[in-house]
């Protein structure tokens, strides 16, 4: 860029000039000495951005022509850092509203580089946050920390079981309050460093020793040990069948012990890929060569970060970039696993009781809000679609004094504000003054609002394995368990705590559902939706797989050249 900005300042000379000044004023005006300048000069001629010939004997003076604009070189050299991929260099020159210009061009980008690379590049609408797999929370980072780290276990969603992962082998005893895992020889991480049984010893006592939103799930670990034959056991307080589920989330994710101070946004783990490049304008993951399990089949996956739509895109999800005029791109819905719902604050005098917060909860009912015939979402009865616990029935007129001020908090995602828009519509309808606070991922899971709320639109997109997404969904630090009086929740925790002493699959899923009844039935959370995830994919992109949790391996997808 630096040749660029001094052809720009020669333009911006010359325009000031209506006869060419001359070599020594050229000189003169560019603070170099004629020997310097003629090399500029040379330089730019065999850029093809000017035609220079210097004049020959006294009296003979050189030809100068300008050939190109200063901004259209510009923006031929901003287009070849985006053809590259190099986002970070096209954005670092520019000012705010240039930055601006420049991301709605980005979409034209996107398409698939050259054929010989495997390399697919797919647009995102929000930053990434933390990727540390103690901080993730969000659907994204989880989906990330998946591709990035390994864990112990991992959920198979296809044959709706647990299998093994960096463990090849794993057993239990003494009514599974212990648990013993075996891993795989010859393990590494992304650096080069083996992964062993230490790492897997300080990953998890770091999940049950640092406060997080999951701690709780990790607080009846009272010691691992480690052992012969890279033999790592877990001893627990009580009884817990769903301890190996519990190692195959994304907060389980393996760790090396020491860890730089940028792990945030460079994490260094063992997964099918590791983070070469991650700015505010892009993330790039490349395939890790010693990954312990098949190769991924593309080299690099590069996600940028776009600008959101300005109204409905009509996809979460888009794998590859297709033009909208192109006829082969095609489109698929997945039901997700989980909830769009309502959380009201039992201690303010408006929902103390059950019949208060059932009265909101028809009023809100989801007919109310968005038409039943929708397609990115249905109404809800349950906190899961297979659950039918109750239906809220439309009142003809509000029974709610005028004039009470309620403070309601959502996210930012476009589903959440929409239908956050409409409850407070319908809330207003009742004679409610409503005061709505949207708010980014990171506020929103720091929970500091949580003191001050009336309402919480929230939204729970559990993973594959619907066993251990329920139990974590109800366990974890989550805001209908801080507005639940201390008799709900004890009588909450006792039936968790049953759950995990059972073995048997079905008969946990079979308790969730009385809980889901009971949080529905005395209003403690109000369903409102069940969401479909709509996803476009580009005619070159395959191996693309929906599951309940919205998003498939990055190590299945491939190109069609």
């Amino acid at each position: 860029m630096k040749l660029l900005d001094q052809y720009r300042k020669l333009h911006i000379f010359l325009q000031q000039h209506e006869q060419q000044p001359g070599l020594p004023a050229l000189a003169l005006a560019m603070h170099c000495s004629e020997r310097n300048m003629r090399n500029l000069l040379a330089k730019m001629q065999a850029q093809g951005w000017l035609s220079w010939q210097a004049g020959r004997g006294r009296g003979h003076h050189s030809q100068l022509q300008l050939l190109q604009s200063p901004d259209s070189l510009a923006l031929d050299h901003l287009s070849h850092l985006l053809a590259r991929g190099d986002l970070e260099q096209a954005f670092a020159s520019l000012d705010g509203n240039q930055r601006q210009q420049l991301a709605s061009r980005l979409p034209d980008y996107l398409g698939m580089p050259d054929s010989a690379s495997r390399s697919l590049r797919m647009p995102l609408f929000r930053s990434v946050e933390s990727l540390d797999p103690l901080k993730v929370h969000g659907r994204l980072e989880a989906h990330l920390a998946r591709q990035i780290f390994s864990r112990l276990m991992t959920f198979d969603h296809q044959q709706n079981a647990l299998r093994p992962a960096i463990a090849h082998h794993w057993e239990s005893e003494k009514n599974a309050t212990v648990w013993h895992f075996w891993l795989r020889p010859g393990l590494s991480f992304h650096d080069g460093r083996e992964l062993g049984v230490e790492d897997v010893k300080a990953s998890i006592l770091r999940l049950r020793d640092e406060p997080a939103i999951y701690q709780r799930l990790y607080h009846h670990l009272l010691h691992i040990e480690t052992g012969p034959s890279l033999r790592v056991s877990f001893y627990l307080a009580h009884a817990d069948h769903l301890w190996p589920h519990c190692l195959a989330t994304a907060n389980s994710s393996i760790v090396p012990r020491q860890r730089a101070a940028d792990f945030d946004r460079f994490p260094v783990g063992s997964g099918a890929f590791r983070i070469i490049r991650n700015n505010p304008y892009q993330l790039t993951l490349q395939a890790f060569k010693d990954y312990y399990r098949e190769r991924p089949l593309l080299d690099e996956i590069d996600l940028w970060m776009l600008p959101p739509p300005s109204g409905p895109s009509g996809f979460d999800l888009q794998f590859g970039h297709a033009h909208q005029d192109s006829t082969k791109k095609h489109s698929i819905v997945g039901a997700e696993s989980g909830c769009t719902y309502i959380i009201c604050n039992s201690a303010r005098s408006l929902f103390k009781t059950a019949e208060q917060r059932l009265a909101l909860a028809d009023w809100l009912a989801p007919e109310t809000l968005f038409d039943p015939e929708e397609r990115s979402r249905k109404p809800a009865s349950g906190l899961l679609a297979i659950w039918k616990h109750r239906v809220a029935k439309k009142p003809r007129c509000s029974s709610f004094k005028a004039g009470h001020k309620l403070r309601m908090v959502s996210g930012q995602t476009q589903e959440i504000l929409s239908l956050a828009q409409a409850v407070k519509q319908r809330l207003e309808a009742a004679g409610f003054i409503v005061n709505w606070t949207s708010l980014p991922f990171d506020q929103l899971m720091a929970r500091e609002w949580v003191k001050d709320a009336d309402l919480v639109v929230a939204r729970e997109v559990m993973h594959d394995d619907q066993d251990f997404g329920c139990f974590e969904w109800f366990s974890a630090d989550s805001v209908f368990r801080r507005w639940m009086p201390a008799a709900a929740l004890k009588s909450l925790n006792a039936d968790l705590m049953k759950i995990k002493a059972q073995a048997d699959s079905k008969r946990r899923m079979t308790a969730y559902a009385r809980i889901g009844k009971r949080l529905v039935q005395e209003a403690w959370m109000i369903p409102i939706s069940h969401e479909n995830q709509l996803v476009s994919i580009a005619p070159h992109v395959a191996g693309v797989r929906m599951t309940p949790f919205g998003f498939v391996s990055f190590n299945e997808l491939w190109l069609r050249h």
